[in-house]
C-alpha cells in the first residue's frame, strides 16, 4: 500500500517595516488584508478559506493536511487587498522549508534505508502557481509564477520569491487593487497544459519512500511603498522579508521637516581689484 504523510503547514504573514505578522492600519500609509479559499481534492477546505482579515503568524494556514494519498491534489486562491495613500509594490515569499521523514515504517524501510535522515515528500509534491483572476481556476492566458517546469515544492517553495507587482515588472499598485494568486499542488507528478489551461495529476510516481515524511514552509505577501523605494524589486534586496531602514515619520505618516540651511554668505562687493572685462 502507498501511503503518504502531507503536512504542509504554511503561516501566512504580512512584512512591512516591522515584525512579521503585522499588520500597519491605514494611518501609517498601507492596509494589506488577505483572503484565502482552499480546495482539496475538488471539495472546500473550511480551515484554509476565510474572507479578506488581517492574518496571525501560525495561526492562519493556505494548507494544512495530513494522511495525503498518491494522487491526491489541491488548489488554494490567495488574494490581497491593498489600501495606501500611495502605490505599492508586492510580493510572494517562501521560507523556512522543512522536510522531515519522521522515521520509518516497514513498506518505507525496503525503499528508502536512510529515512531518519531526511523526507522526500517535498521532492515528490509538485506546485504550480498563475495570475488568477478570482475565479479560482486556471485559464488560458493568465500568466503563471512557477511550476511550469520545475515544480517540485523542494525547489519552487524553497527560499523564492515572486513578483506580484515589482519595478521589473511594470508599475506599482494603487490604493484599492486587488491581486489574486491560484496555487495547485499534487502528490504525484502535476502537468500543466498552457494552451489549454488543463491541470491533471497522476500519482504513480509518489512511492513507498515518502511514507511518514512531512514537510512545512512559511509564506509572507510582503508590501512596500513605491514612494519610498521607486525602483523596488521582489529578487534584489528585501526578497526574503528583511527590510531597509526608513526615513522617521511624523504623527500623520509625513516626513520630519529638514533643518534649514544656514543662509549663505553674501558675495563681496566688486571692487577694482576683483573686475573683469
Amino acid at each position: 500500500l502507498l501511503a503518504g504523510v502531507f503536512a504542509l503547514a504554511t503561516a501566512a504573514a504580512f512584512m512591512r517595516g516591522g515584525e512579521p505578522g503585522i499588520t500597519f492600519a491605514l494611518e501609517n500609509e498601507l492596509n494589506l488584508t488577505i483572503d484565502s479559499r482552499a480546495f482539496y481534492n475538488g471539495l472546500p477546505v473550511p480551515g484554509s478559506t476565510w474572507a479578506l482579515k488581517d492574518l496571525a503568524p501560525g495561526v492562519d494556514k493556505f494548507f494544512n493536511f495530513d494522511n495525503i494519498l498518491p494522487k491526491d491534489s489541491g488548489k488554494t486562491t490567495i488574494s490581497m487587498h491593498l489600501e495606501s495613500r500611495d502605490s505599492s509594490w508586492l510580493c510572494l515569499n517562501f521560507t523556512n522549508l522543512q522536510s522531515n521523514d519522521n522515521g520509518v515504517n516497514e513498506p518505507e524501510s525496503s525503499v528508502d534505508p536512510n529515512g531518519n535522515a531526511s523526507g522526500e515528500l517535498a521532492e515528490a509534491v509538485e506546485f504550480f502557481a498563475w495570475r488568477d483572476d478570482g475565479d479560482d481556476v486556471f485559464e488560458v492566458g493568465e500568466l503563471p509564477f512557477f511550476g511550469t517546469t520545475t515544480q517540485s515544492a523542494s525547489v519552487v517553495l524553497n527560499e523564492t520569491t515572486y513578483a506580484i507587482a515589482d519595478f521589473s515588472t511594470g508599475t506599482a499598485l494603487p490604493s484599492g487593487t486587488t491581486r489574486h494568486v491560484g496555487m495547485a499542488w499534487c502528490a504525484g507528478d502535476l502537468s500543466v497544459n498552457l494552451a489549454t489551461a488543463q491541470i491533471l495529476c497522476d500519482g504513480v510516481s509518489l512511492g513507498n519512500a515518502a511514507q511518514t515524511d512531512s514537510f512545512s514552509v512559511d509564506v509572507s505577501v510582503q508590501a512596500e511603498s513605491s514612494r519610498d523605494k521607486p525602483t523596488f524589486t521582489c529578487a534584489e534586496g528585501d526578497g526574503d522579508g528583511t527590510q531597509r531602514p526608513r526615513e522617521e515619520r511624523g504623527e500623520r505618516g509625513e516626513r520630519d521637516e529638514r533643518p534649514e540651511r544656514p543662509e549663505r554668505p553674501e558675495p563681496p562687493e566688486p571692487g577694482p581689484e576683483n573686475n573683469s572685462i
